[in-house]
């Protein structure tokens, strides 16, 4: 089974609905702010309950942002123009991937942005474990480790701000 395959079924048990991205609100609202974003993608957005309960885009200042999850149904297409959204954001997704997946995600989000993104990655195990029995997080690096495969993957133009959270 495919770790896409593995965070679908997690999904479907109620896992991940998006609300940890609460706790970079106020960073994502300055960036809104600092780059006059009107379009945001949240790329690795659960099922968007940020936006449907907690209406953080309406704290933000915009509308509400294209939701990008490959393990969620209905929003798993990745949209395809180079440079279609002001900023993307992506918190509490990248130490969720590895090998091919956590590269393809990196350049996939930046590739995409014109004007900055947003990476808030925990640097410790997760809470969670895969239905095979994995720690959920299946990149576990430090700071300095992120900081530098994230900058060799990211196609370059938007502003890449990373953020580290060593909770799970």
């Amino acid at each position: 089974m495919s770790n896409v395959e593995l965070y679908r079924q997690m999904h479907s048990q109620g896992h991940f609905p998006g609300h940890s991205t609460k706790k970079y609100s106020g960073i994502i609202k300055g960036l809104v702010q600092k780059y006059d974003a009107k379009t945001l993608l949240d790329f690795g957005s659960g099922k968007g309950m940020q936006y449907d309960e907690q209406k953080l885009h309406e704290e933000w200042g915009i509308p509400k942002p294209t939701l990008y999850d490959p393990a969620v149904k209905g929003i798993e297409s990745l949209p395809n123009a180079l440079r279609p959204f002001d900023g993307v954001i992506c918190c509490d997704v990248l130490e969720h991937l590895a090998g091919k997946e956590l590269a393809a995600a990196v350049f996939d989000a930046s590739i995409r942005a014109k004007k900055f993104v947003f990476f808030a990655i925990s640097t410790r195990a997760a809470k969670k474990t895969l239905p095979d029995g994995r720690n959920a997080h299946l990149t576990i690096q430090s700071p300095d480790w992120w900081q530098g495969f994230v900058t060799s993957l990211a196609f370059g133009g938007p502003e890449i701000v990373l953020n580290f959270d060593p909770g799970g």
